[in-house]
């Protein structure tokens, strides 16, 4: 199972040394991979010798540079067959592979339900004819379907979307001033919509 990923590819030379010099440290005397193929002598090495090809690659001269090159790639796949090795060694526990210093070989997938917005708040607003809205800002949430009802907010026919927002809040407008409105909310995410919030009243200004 692939847990990590040595996670060179982008990498230039001075990024693959920094890479190599975290990996090495943490990767020695890890009791959780006692025998390293490739030794960690032998990327230690390797590292070293790109350092010393690098600096010497600063002369711009041609012969310097695929020097330099050479090394850099004689290093990546050193730290390639290292991560391997530990993907085999930690056998599917994540916590012990990444002891080795390389990084997840995928992010944790997103959440795969949306709560419901809480903390809801429906205030007068400065502008006749309005309510602002205001809630608590759902994780993985995208975009947000404001929803209101005119009259009884225990009759499900009576609800009706009235505002869709990309952010944790509102403004209603175009209603009677003075009059209530049950207002209530529900997050939309790459999973559809979710449960909707707690109804709360406000008076349009």
């Amino acid at each position: 199972m692939k847990l990590i990923k040595a996670g060179t590819s982008a990498l230039n030379a001075d990024g693959l040394i920094a890479k190599s010099e975290y990996v090495e440290g943490k990767m020695t005397a890890n009791a959780n991979f006692p025998t390293p193929n490739p030794k960690i002598t032998d990327v230690t090495a390797a590292r070293e010798a790109l350092v010393a090809a690098v600096a010497k690659a600063e002369s711009r001269a041609i012969a310097d540079i695929a020097v330099r090159n050479e090394l850099a790639e004689v290093l990546r796949t050193l730290l390639v067959n290292l991560a391997r090795y530990v993907n085999n060694v930690a056998g599917g526990d994540v916590n012990m592979a990444l002891t080795s210093g390389f990084e997840l070989a995928k992010k944790p997938e997103p959440t795969s339900h949306l709560n419901p917005p809480v903390k809801l708040e429906a205030r007068v607003s400065d502008f006749e004819g309005c309510v602002d809205l205001l809630w608590k800002r759902v994780e993985d949430a995208r975009m947000y379907q404001v929803y209101i009802n005119d009259a009884d907010p225990s009759d499900p026919s009576k609800w009706q979307m009235v505002a869709v927002s990309s952010k944790a809040k509102a403004r209603i407008t175009d209603l009677v001033p003075g009059k209530f409105y049950s207002f209530r909310v529900t997050a939309l995410g790459r999973i559809g919509e979710g449960p909707a919030s707690d109804v709360v009243s406000g008076r349009a200004a």
